[in-house]
């Protein structure tokens, strides 16, 4: 599983960005998201995925569950428990 950070989602539409520890840039789609409930993502959470393909042909994040969150500001992640 490889790990990144949402950049963007928009709820209304359940499609957002993650951006990978390498820099590459993921779309996301509300249903690739492991979660009970409404399925939706925050800019700063820390989210493992793998990568697939969606409909275009084009990789996007599947299997995506939500890790942590960053810092406002900051580039290093905040201590988290569950």
């Amino acid at each position: 599983m490889a790990e990144g950070v949402v950049r963007e989602f928009d709820e209304r539409r359940g499609l957002g960005m993650i951006v990978s520890r390498e820099g590459e840039e993921l779309s996301v789609h509300h249903s690739a998201i492991e979660e009970e409930g409404l399925r939706a993502l925050h800019p700063g959470d820390i989210v493992e995925y793998a990568i697939g393909r969606n409909k275009f042909g084009r990789r996007c994040a599947v299997q995506v569950r939500r890790i942590g969150w960053e810092e406002e500001g900051g580039d290093s992640p905040r201590e988290w428990t569950f």
